[in-house]
C-alpha cells in the first residue's frame, strides 16, 4: 500500500517520528507515497495540540474534503474524539467505534535509556515500579504502594516540557534504571487512558500491569503477558503480583517478543500501514462511505456549536475586564 503522510500544523514530531520510521522497515509490503491522489490512503499524523484541541485544521484541510474516502487520522490526544477514522492512542471503551478506530501505541519514544534494559544485567529485586506524575487521581492510589517497593517515585514536580536537556535525561536514566530493578511494571492510566508506560515495558521485556478501565487494548498482539487490575482493586495489587511472582520472566520475555514483532523501529510503519489498510476495507462500500460523511456532518455540527459556545464565553469575559 502506498501512504501519503502529512501534518495540518507547523509542529509535527509525530509526522516527523514516522516518516523517520518508514525509512527504517524491513519489511517492505507498504511504503511512502509524495502524491495524495496517487496514495492508496493519506494519513495525518498528528500530535496533541492544546491551541486546536479539537482539531479543526484537520478537518478543514482540503485534502479531507478532497479525498474524504480514503483520509485517516493519527491522534495523541489524551481526551480524543472522533475526528477521522484512524488510529487512537486513547480513545476511551465508551466512545470506541471498532469500525472508525484502531488503538494505537504511541509512536514517539521520550526516554533514549529504554531500549537497553532489555541487555542491562540487573537484578530485578523489586516487585513493581511506577515512577510518574498524578496525573490522575488513581495514581495518587498507586502513591501509597510505596510502602512495599521502592520503585514507588512521585514526580509531579518535574517540569519536563520545561526542563533542560540535562536535566530531562537525569530523569529518564532515573526512570529507566528504576524499570530495569522491577519484576513488575505498573502502568496505570494518566490524563489519558494510557501512556507511553505499556510500550516501554514491552521494550524492557517486563511484564505490564495495566491499570485502566477504559484502556482499548491495541489489536496488533496478543496482551496474555500483561496483567490486567481494575482500578477499584489497586490497593490488591502485591497480592495480585505475588500469586504471578514465578511468571514474571516468562512474561516479559512475551512482551518483549510482541513488541519486536509490530513496535520495534523496523517494523512500526508496516503495523501503521497496515492498520490503515485494515480501515480502509471497512470503507470499501458505497454505504459505508455515505455513512462516514454523514457521521463527520453531525461531527462538525457538534464542533462548531461547542466552539460558538465558547467564543461567546470569551467575549463576555473581554465584556467584563474592559468595562
Amino acid at each position: 500500500m502506498k501512504l501519503f503522510l502529512t501534518s495540518a500544523y507547523d509542529s509535527h514530531e509525530s509526522l516527523d517520528r514516522l516518516t523517520k520510521l518508514a525509512s527504517l522497515d524491513r519489511v517492505g509490503k507498504h511504503a511512502v507515497c509524495h502524491s495524495p491522489r496517487e496514495a492508496d490512503a493519506i494519513l495525518f499524523v498528528e500530535d496533541a495540540h492544546f491551541n486546536d484541541y479539537l482539531y479543526r485544521r484537520v478537518r478543514k484541510h482540503t485534502l479531507v474534503s478532497q479525498y474524504r474516502e480514503k483520509t485517516f487520522i493519527y491522534t495523541e490526544a489524551d481526551k480524543p474524539f472522533h475526528v477521522l477514522p484512524g488510529l487512537y492512542c486513547s480513545m476511551p471503551k465508551g466512545r470506541f467505534r471498532y469500525d472508525q478506530h484502531i488503538s494505537f501505541p504511541v509512536i514517539r519514544s521520550m526516554n533514549k535509556y529504554v531500549k537497553h534494559i532489555s541487555s542491562w544485567k540487573v537484578e530485578q529485586d523489586w516487585p513493581f515500579s511506577f515512577v510518574g506524575s498524578m496525573s490522575h487521581k488513581l495514581r495518587k492510589s498507586v502513591l501509597k504502594l510505596g510502602h512495599l517497593s521502592p520503585g514507588i517515585s512521585d514526580t509531579s514536580n518535574f517540569d519536563f516540557w520545561h526542563a533542560t536537556p540535562q536535566e530531562k535525561a537525569a530523569q529518564g536514566l532515573i526512570f529507566a534504571e528504576s524499570m530495569a530493578r522491577s519484576r513488575f511494571i505498573l502502568c496505570p492510566r494518566g490524563i489519558g487512558t494510557t501512556s507511553l508506560r505499556p510500550y516501554e515495558a514491552m521494550q524492557a521485556a517486563r511484564a505490564p500491569v495495566i491499570i485502566s478501565d477504559q484502556w482499548v487494548p491495541p489489536s496488533q498482539v496478543n496482551w496474555d503477558f500483561a496483567i490486567f487490575v481494575k482500578e477499584s482493586e489497586i490497593s490488591r495489587i502485591p497480592e495480585i503480583l505475588t500469586t504471578f511472582h514465578d511468571e514474571a520472566a516468562e512474561r516479559g520475555k512475551a512482551a518483549r517478543a510482541a513488541w519486536e514483532k509490530v513496535y520495534a523501529p523496523d517494523v512500526l510503519f508496516d503495523t501503521t500501514a497496515t492498520s490503515i489498510g485494515e480501515l480502509l476495507k471497512t470503507r470499501s462500500s458505497r454505504n459505508h462511505s455515505n455513512l462516514t460523511q454523514f457521521a463527520q456532518a453531525s461531527v462538525e455540527k457538534v464542533v462548531t456549536s461547542v466552539e460558538m459556545k465558547l467564543r461567546s464565553k470569551v467575549q463576555m469575559y473581554r465584556n467584563l475586564t474592559t468595562s
